[in-house]
């Protein structure tokens, strides 16, 4: 049940967050899109933010803030396997959702 409620409610707005950096760094929507395992429209809606509502609730989170920072950076310098950031998802489930 927390999956789901994470995937629905925070893993949007997790997505425009990381979209944001990428993108605020250099990375192209199209390169952003490759690195996130997303679409560049979907990128594109995260940059105009029609998707991701709780973006300022995830940035008041300092744990949450920093260990994105750190995901960016991590996406910055390379790319990483699906399950990989799967499981970073996972990792901020459990910071965002207290588990």
């Amino acid at each position: 049940m927390k999956c789901e409620i994470f995937v629905k409610e925070h893993l949007p707005s997790i997505r425009a967050v990381l979209s944001n950096y990428l993108i605020n760094y250099g990375m192209t929507q199209q390169e952003t899109a490759d690195r996130l395992y997303l679409s560049q429209a979907a990128v594109a809606l995260y940059k105009k933010q029609v998707r991701g509502k709780k973006v300022k609730e995830l940035e008041e989170k300092p744990e949450v803030k920093k260990r994105l920072e750190e995901l960016a950076g991590i996406l910055l310098s390379k790319s990483l396997m699906e399950d990989e950031l799967d499981k970073e998802y996972c990792g901020l489930c459990r910071l965002i959702l207290g588990q």
